[in-house]
């Protein structure tokens, strides 16, 4: 599995990776005002404070056709080869998702992946115009409102005039062949990743001779693409009883996952539910859970290990127990993280204009994007009203109804409905042509087997279409495999594939760990399943459920790795903890964490992400003020894997195991 570096925005707003990288990021670049190009055409590279870069800008027609005057700065990053005494073999170049997500603001991310390599390559981070320090697109009220609307989307189209049209991935495409002949790179290997993909693809269509290889993490097509989207119902209808079939808390028990999802939803339609919860950044929201929201667990990636590990046995704590927390908690983790959590943030970071721009620019629509508005509302209602007769439970468990009812940029079938479209370069839906043909070069397409975004139904039609292309599926994982990956997977496989044009050995990819889920949700400490005894102990088996319920919270405190940005959280009915990262090793420290409403546990938890190891050693106060202490370690990394507990409680030596959290 692996942690998403860029930020996510929702599925298809998502077609671009993820929620912002919890970890500690690299200070901002600086690049330099002045467009730095000379009459020759070739560029001036100037240090960049605070990075061992060259920093640069190339000015580049906003409107190559010259209807819509002016030029457009397209900034990048240059990092040499480390070892001055040979010459580069090649350079990389990394590219970043969203649409709308800066490049160079996740070259944390791309400087780990590719380190091993850097001795002897070059990596160039370009930002697509209208992104980070390429003139960001910069949209009010549409980049400061809490959910974008279809009017907000419209007016930031009119508000860029005619150059609405001029953002999309082929501009870009031609974009960053223009940097690399300025810089005289003829051929790269370039790595994209989510909507990178995307861009990457076009690029391989237009520009097929300047690539060495391709590496597409996290794929969608660019040609072929359903304009229902509905992998991403398959997928889900698919991966929630997967997930449970799996993991040793969920396979016993009666009726499949999606039952237990779609009775939720029943209640929910009767009767939405309310209140505060943590969302995962220290903060409380006040938040509802009603058909929409669960809509959002189901479909945003962006905080898929929490929302597999954890929608089924908060279902069955609200069905069960009218324990509404654990569900309330999902919600509000996933609104902040979807990318609603993130108005009013810079547009260098991640600009919703530029997101719309692109997506009412290249992707698939349910309407002509030539026609007036009313005709596509029009075409869009009918499209819709035809997939109603012939497909009802095409989102399934949402309805159709529902699944319009999810925010705008994640279920964004009429996103586009009101974008002007005025002097398109290209075709709106057709940065490629329908009859593209792409690159010669070895490419490697990677997906999640779990990712409900850029599914590997839709990777197999992308794998379909490169003459020399190879497609892995990484079990058990989700969107964007190869970045910040904890299991030394994918990240592996892509360095070799750079470096050799070979994969190598794959087998890998099928020994990911399961999503390990939490029996259930309780309240009282003493209702968790205890741990198994071993020699030795002379714990109770009240005192063996009481161990069990710390170990448990702090298996619910290490999954708030996938969902804090900050580095401090809430527990689930109380306390806190905070996350620091300053290198490979996660380390959590616990203030009173209740998990459940009779326990609170403190104490530090350590989590070698290099190995896997997870270690902690926590005391508790638990029911009728018993206390104790608890040391706790298993192997993230191994499939169904047991934890080791040792410790006392209330005196009584403790000597068990249990399934890990």
């Amino acid at each position: 599995m692996h942690k998403m570096a860029g930020a996510v925005f929702g599925a298809l707003a998502l077609f671009g990776c993820a929620a912002a990288d919890a970890r500690p990021r690299a200070p901002a670049m600086t690049l330099p005002d002045e467009p730095a190009r000379s009459a020759s055409g070739a560029l001036t590279l100037h240090p960049c404070a605070s990075l061992p870069a060259r920093c640069g800008r190339l000015a580049r027609p906003l409107d190559p056709s010259g209807r819509v005057p002016g030029d457009i700065g397209i900034a990048f990053l240059l990092y040499p080869h480390l070892n001055a005494s040979l010459a580069a073999v090649g350079t990389i170049v990394a590219t970043e998702g969203g649409p709308g997500f800066a490049t160079s603001s996740s070259r944390a991310g791309y400087l780990t992946l590719f380190a091993p390599l850097r001795g002897d390559h070059d990596l160039l981070l370009v930002d697509n115009r209208g992104t980070g320090r390429s003139q960001a697109i910069e949209c009010t009220p549409l980049q400061t409102m809490k959910t974008p609307t279809i009017a907000a989307v419209g007016a930031c189209g009119a508000a860029l005039g005619d150059a609405s049209d001029l953002y999309g991935s082929g501009l870009a495409a031609d974009d960053l062949a223009a940097v690399l002949d300025a810089l005289s790179i003829d051929r790269i290997d370039l790595y994209g990743d989510s909507y990178g993909t995307f861009f990457a693809q076009v690029f391989a269509a237009l520009h097929k001779l300047r690539l060495r290889s391709v590496v597409l993490d996290g794929a969608y097509p660019v040609i072929g693409e359903d304009p229902f989207y509905l992998a991403a119902g398959v997928a889900v209808r698919r991966d929630f009883d997967l997930v449970c079939q799996r993991a040793l808390a969920c396979r016993t028990l009666p009726g499949r996952s999606l039952d237990r999802i779609e009775r939720l939803l029943h209640a929910l339609r009767a009767t939405a539910v309310s209140g505060t919860a943590p969302d995962g950044n220290g903060a409380k929201l006040a938040v509802v859970a009603d058909a929409a929201s669960v809509g959002t667990i189901l479909y945003d990636g962006t905080s898929d290990a929490v929302n597999y590990r954890e929608l089924d046995p908060a279902a069955r704590a609200l069905l069960d127990a009218h324990d509404a927390a654990p569900l309330l908690r999902l919600v509000a983790e996933n609104i902040r993280s979807e990318g609603t959590g993130l108005p009013g943030g810079a547009p260098s970071v991640y600009s919703r204009g530029l997101f719309a721009a692109v997506s009412c620019m290249d992707y698939t629509q349910l309407y002509d994007m030539a026609a007036p508005v009313a005709q596509r509302q029009a075409q869009s209602a009918a499209m819709i009203a035809g997939l109603q007769a012939s497909d009802p439970a095409a989102y399934s468990p949402l309805t159709i109804a529902e699944w319009l009812t999810v925010p705008l940029d994640l279920a964004v079938l009429n996103l586009c409905l009101e974008w002007p479209v005025n002097l398109p370069p290209y075709p709106p839906g057709q940065p490629a042509t329908q009859d593209a043909t792409f690159t010669d070069a070895p490419t490697l397409v990677i997906s999640g087997e779990l990712d409900a975004l850029t599914t590997p139904i839709e990777a197999s039609v992308v794998t379909g279409q490169f003459p020399h292309a190879r497609h892995l599926v990484v079990a058990n994982s989700f969107h964007v495999d190869a970045i910040d990956d904890i299991d030394g997977c994918a990240a592996a496989i892509v360095r070799r594939f750079v470096a050799t044009l070979n994969p190598g050995d794959t087998g890998c990819i099928a020994r990911i760990n399961e999503v390990r889920m939490p029996p259930a949700f309780v309240r009282h400490a003493g209702d968790v399943p205890p741990a198994l005894a071993s020699a030795g102990n002379a714990a109770t088996p009240a005192d063996l459920a009481l161990a069990a319920a710390v170990v448990q919270t702090a298996g619910d405190v290490v999954a708030r790795w996938w969902v804090n940005t900050s580095g401090a959280d809430i527990g689930l009915r109380g306390g806190g903890f905070t996350i620091e990262q300053p290198g490979h090793v996660v380390g959590y420290a616990l203030r009173g964490v209740r998990w459940t409403e009779d326990m609170a546990v403190s104490g530090r938890i350590t989590w070698d992400q290099s190995t896997g190891a997870i270690r902690g050693r926590l005391e508790f106060t638990g029911p009728g003020a018993i206390s104790g202490s608890v040391d706790m370690r298993w192997n993230d990394r191994t499939p169904l894997a047991t934890a080791l507990l040792t410790g006392v409680v209330d005196g009584r030596a403790l000597m068990a195991t249990m399934p890990a959290p």
